[in-house]
């Protein structure tokens, strides 16, 4: 079912989203990222895995095939890409220096961190959907659980989604959700101008969309298509008469 931007988090404006690794939140929701700032919100999203750029370790398996020649650089490189992207969609980043699956990082005090930035918050985003990267879900499953937080809603993780789409499986029917309540899976369609800030913003990303696929355009081109057949983002919407 198709929804409106403004009825996703209704009424909140300081709007924390999380994002696992730097690119997750603009390659999933940019669009209407875009469309919270264009309307006055105050968007800041939170790269939990944003690692150390004073590291001198060596790159892990995907920084090292990215081309990095340090954990170090990856993490400058990388804050500088989201950097920019989040210029282009009038979003506020914070990174977290916790390293992602990739580095043996000690993660015992995460949540310890995040918990002032989203109790700050009116409306919180979280990774939903496929879930199958082993960060996106570490993440979800560390703040959907705590009972002290503003409104949450989910968001399908792309281009994770886009490939569980492709390959014949569609949005979760609404059902439960362990901590969360009962969640209903919907879309919204950008607008052209907010749609156009994503895709800007998405090539931000460049040293990401070049190890991701050959050639690079591929990526983008292949969400833009998903998004456009499903009818816009998705996201999981937790039912008023089960919210938290």
């Amino acid at each position: 079912m198709r929804q409106r931007a403004e009825d996703v988090l209704p009424g909140a404006r300081r709007i924390v989203t999380l994002s696992p690794h730097f690119d997750d939140a603009v390659f999933s929701i940019g669009a209407w990222l875009a469309a919270r700032t264009r309307a006055g919100g105050d968007v800041v999203i939170v790269t939990v895995f944003a690692g150390d750029p004073e590291s001198r370790a060596a790159p892990g398996w995907w920084d090292n095939a990215v081309g990095f020649a340090t954990a170090g650089v990856a993490a400058s490189v990388r804050r500088e890409e989201d950097r920019r992207a989040c210029a282009l969609i009038q979003a506020s980043p914070v990174w977290l220096p916790f390293g992602d699956a990739q580095y043996d990082d000690d993660r015992s005090t995460v949540m310890e961190s995040l918990g002032p930035l989203l109790r700050s918050a009116d409306g919180v985003l979280v990774p939903g959907y496929p879930l199958e990267h082993p960060d996106h879900r570490w993440v979800h499953e560390i703040v959907v659980g705590h009972r002290d937080l503003p409104p949450i809603a989910l968001y399908a993780e792309e281009p994770y989604s886009e490939a569980a789409w492709f390959s014949g499986r569609r949005m979760p029917a609404p059902g439960p959700i362990s901590g969360l309540g009962n969640v209903v899976w919907k879309t919204v369609r950008p607008r052209p101008a907010d749609w156009w800030r994503k895709q800007r913003a998405t090539w931000a990303y460049r040293s990401q969309l070049r190890a991701m696929a050959r050639p690079a355009l591929r990526v983008p081109l292949r969400v833009g298509l998903y998004e456009l057949r499903v009818g816009g983002e998705g996201f999981g919407l937790v039912s008023e008469s089960e919210g938290r």
